[in-house]
């Protein structure tokens, strides 16, 4: 991946993350769970690719968010300290993209890991 689709990859990675926070800021009958939750566990999947096409981690096509999650804590081990395997949507190896939360703390929970891929990939 060359340095213009990486910047590509990390805008699409922000701006999803921007969405997140934006639905999340929304009166709580206007706010809509579904899209906030979709678009931060999105913006994470991105995120974490970011991080390590910037390091030259190799990324496989059929990597989830929790094996990216994985390849990014091996490479860096500041990801210990986010918790993405506690979220409603993952369980072991697995994160089903097609799930999502209703509960707005858990995506909240989830926006705030995503801000702290960004930090780490921003470090790197």
């Amino acid at each position: 991946m060359d340095n213009t689709s990486l910047e590509k990859l990390i805008n699409e990675a922000n701006l999803l993350l921007v969405r997140a926070e934006n639905e999340l800021e929304k009166p709580q009958k206007e706010m809509v769970p579904f899209a906030a939750c979709q678009t931060a566990k999105s913006s994470m999947f991105k995120l974490l690719q970011a991080y390590l096409v910037k390091n030259k981690v190799e990324v496989a096509d059929s990597d989830n968010l929790v094996h990216l999650y994985d390849k990014c804590k091996n490479y860096n081990s500041g990801f210990v300290n986010i918790q993405i395997k506690k979220m409603g949507c993952v369980s072991g190896i697995h994160c089903d993209m097609e799930e999502y939360c209703m509960e707005p703390r858990s995506v909240t929970e989830c926006v705030n890991h995503a801000k702290g891929i960004r930090k780490l990939l921003y470090q790197s």
